[in-house]
């Protein structure tokens, strides 16, 4: 054990004092030769022993001091310390509770149903935009189109929402996406949507998530009021928007192309495999394959990626 560097002390202010309880009292050129120290580092050694009372000087001789009184005197002075950490760390816990509970940028639901029942309280409260990304209900299996939506586009509320590719797999729940375009919904579908989130004139959004604990679903919901954490979902939100395929209605202006051709196109550019675009138009896999070369051709894309960004370029998309 090294009893002084345990308490703090360098290595050299212990080998000093060990020194000189072996060897007694001696000057400090005596000492410095002994230990093979320097002026400087025998000085700040023996300041740090003087310090906690190990060290005494006399008419220019050091002498070393009895240990117990020393470690005794520092033993109180570190209980001391102690007991204020501990009244300090207290206030300061005291203070920091009250400054959380004090601030408002999150609100933690208790319950799926209370989420659910923000989530219908948005389309009233919304005054000119809300923007979405949704999975569906969280606590329900069944699709619905949510409560007041309507009555929001009509009064002239602005709707971003992007949908999770799962839409395109059910033929009801696309039904109803394309319902609300046709009411006024500008809508946009991504492969792999993460949570629901739900954005209200950049003044406070809901987040919702499901998963899995202990075997159980678990849902988790959040109002996130204005602070650099709303801001940071705007961006989040944004950047999305910007990857995901638009949807329309069934309605076809002229100079567009046909109707199935951009069901194709909004699959492919949601990360639809070629079995299961096929699946979903009703023809093979083959059929796929040429359809989607054939558009290569016209529009002068060498990959898919490219496809669907020139698709977008001539608005069929």
């Amino acid at each position: 054990m090294q009893p002084l560097q345990a308490l703090g002390l360098s290595a050299a202010a212990e080998q000093t004092y060990l020194d000189l309880v072996e060897a007694g009292a001696c000057t400090p050129a005596d000492l410095a030769a002994r230990l093979r120290f320097t002026d400087e580092e025998l000085t700040a050694a023996l300041a740090e022993l003087s310090e906690i009372g190990l060290v005494e000087h006399t008419e220019g001789t050091i002498i070393p001091a009895p240990p117990r009184l020393a470690m005794e005197t520092l033993a109180d002075r570190h209980t001391q310390e102690a007991a204020l950490a501990r009244q300090s760390a207290e206030l300061l816990s005291q203070l920091w509770a009250r400054g959380v509970a004090g601030r408002t940028d999150f609100e933690l639901l208790p319950s799926a149903e209370a989420g659910r029942a923000v989530l219908d309280s948005i389309q009233a409260d919304a005054r000119n935009q809300v923007r979405a990304m949704t999975l569906g209900n969280l606590s329900t299996e069944d699709h619905k189109i949510v409560d007041g939506l309507f009555d929001a586009l009509a009064r002239g509320v602005s709707y971003q929402v992007i949908y999770g590719a799962h839409v395109l797999h059910d033929a009801e729940s696309l039904d109803m996406v394309r319902r609300c375009v046709a009411a006024g919904e500008q809508a946009r579908v991504f492969p792999h949507v993460p949570m629901n989130v739900a954005i209200v004139d950049d003044r406070w959004a809901l987040v919702t998530a499901r998963a899995q604990t202990a075997g159980k679903p678990h849902i988790a919901a959040v109002v996130v009021h204005d602070s650099p954490f709303l801001s940071g979902l705007v961006g989040f939100f944004e950047a999305f928007w910007r990857m995901a395929v638009p949807i329309t209605n069934s309605t076809e202006a002229s100079g567009t192309p046909q109707r199935e051709t951009r069901q194709l196109l909004t699959y492919l550019s949601a990360g639809l495999t070629d079995e299961a675009i096929a699946r979903e138009l009703g023809v093979s896999e083959r059929t796929i394959a040429r359809r989607i070369s054939r558009l290569q051709e016209v529009l002068g894309a060498q990959t898919r990626f490219q496809l669907g960004v020139q698709a977008s370029r001539q608005g069929w998309l």
